[in-house]
């Protein structure tokens, strides 16, 4: 078979020292250095105030280097949903009375990937792959983020039937969305099967029974 994405979870305490430092380095490099966000950076890294005990990190890996990687955080805790991103919305909160989480801080290093021979691979969607089965192995019916017009198109494309619940503007006065990520076996289907690389995507699917 193919390169391989090895995908796992580390809640926030139990993360390595060295591999969280490896993680908030990509994170700066992804949404400060790249996309320019307004994010808090100190000693070369990336992380902020929900980088804490109710953290849960989906990481993926391949040929030993991480690459890819996004935060959930249950809606009974704190999120950027209900201190951060409210303001760039008209009165938006997480849901507290069903199962709930709210992702984050998602990103891809395209220059890993490239380097893990992933180049003509769709590593993107085996990372939604990664997402859904996180939700659906917790409980939960989808995932909640605010995300950009480009990642609303990537998700779009992917044939995700993500849901807009409302859009806004961010702190830059671009578009962005406050959306809902259903996560079922349907959805994993369509995005299964709707890419030219379906064996592979449902090869790693096999490989994300462990999370």
């Amino acid at each position: 078979m193919c390169s391989a994405i090895e995908f796992f979870i580390s809640h926030h305490n139990d993360l390595h020292p060295g591999l969280a430092r490896e993680l908030y380095a990509l994170r700066k490099k992804t949404f400060h250095e790249r996309l320019e966000w307004d994010v808090k950076c100190e000693d070369n890294l990336e992380r902020d105030q929900f980088d804490n005990e109710n953290t849960t990190y989906l990481m993926g890996m391949s040929e030993g280097k991480l690459f890819c990687g996004a935060r959930f955080i249950d809606a009974k805790y704190p999120t950027m949903t209900d201190e951060i991103f409210h303001q760039y919305f008209n009165n938006i909160s997480l849901p507290k009375d069903i199962p709930c989480c709210e992702i984050t801080r998602l990103f891809l290093d395209k220059e890993r990937r490239d380097d893990g021979n992933l180049r003509t691979l769709p590593a993107s969607k085996a990372l939604f792959l990664a997402m859904i089965m996180y939700c659906i192995k917790n409980g939960y019916p989808g995932m909640h983020a605010v995300t950009s017009r480009g990642m609303y198109a990537i998700f779009r494309q992917a044939d995700w039937k993500v849901e807009v619940i409302q859009k806004g503007l961010s702190e830059k006065g671009e578009a962005v969305y406050y959306i809902f990520m259903p996560a079922n076996q349907q959805i994993i289907e369509d995005i299964i099967n709707k890419d030219n690389n379906s064996a592979w995507l449902r090869d790693t699917l096999t490989q994300l029974n462990h999370l």
